[in-house]
């Protein structure tokens, strides 16, 4: 989720053409130049494991939205867009207007990272095998939290 903090707000550097990214959910930050950035070797270069410093030959690409990102580099195709609003209870952070807000120390039992019901999120991850077992709906919902579960306990038992 996008807090106005830097411009893009997913951002991946990978030395091998054949990494992965999907099933996520994205908050592009509001008038931000680009959203998306994937640096990885040039098209046809399996890896390259030269590293940083030592003139890997990664190519810096850069998009302004998750359709583009997605349509260009096959990756997330099966992510989405979501807001602070899918969530039960989590405020809205944003660096520009409340710079404080950002590095502050929360109580984690001011929060509930539930789902709404109606959330963009809901049934759009992937089963993963003794990960997300018992998902209620056709699929695991994203997030940790699935929609109907309680919410965890934080503090003694």
């Amino acid at each position: 989720l996008g807090e106005s903090a830097l411009p893009a707000i997913f951002s991946v550097a990978t030395f091998t053409g054949y990494s992965s990214s999907d099933y996520n959910g994205f908050r592009p930050n509001p008038g931000a130049e680009y959203s998306f950035q994937w640096n990885a070797p040039p098209a046809g270069v399996v890896a390259d494991f030269t590293g940083p410093g030592h003139d890997a030959r990664l190519e810096t690409r850069r998009f302004a939205t998750l359709a583009e990102y997605s349509q260009t580099t096959g990756q997330d195709r099966n992510s989405v867009l979501v807001d602070y609003d899918i969530f039960m209870n989590v405020p809205k952070l944003d660096a520009r207007a409340d710079p404080a807000t950002v590095q502050r120390l929360y109580r984690a039992g001011d929060f509930d990272f539930r789902l709404k019901p109606d959330a963009a999120a809901v049934d759009r991850g992937v089963a993963l095998p003794n990960v997300n077992d018992g998902f209620a709906g056709r699929a695991p919902d994203l997030g940790a939290l699935e929609v109907g579960a309680a919410p965890p306990h934080y503090g003694p038992r």
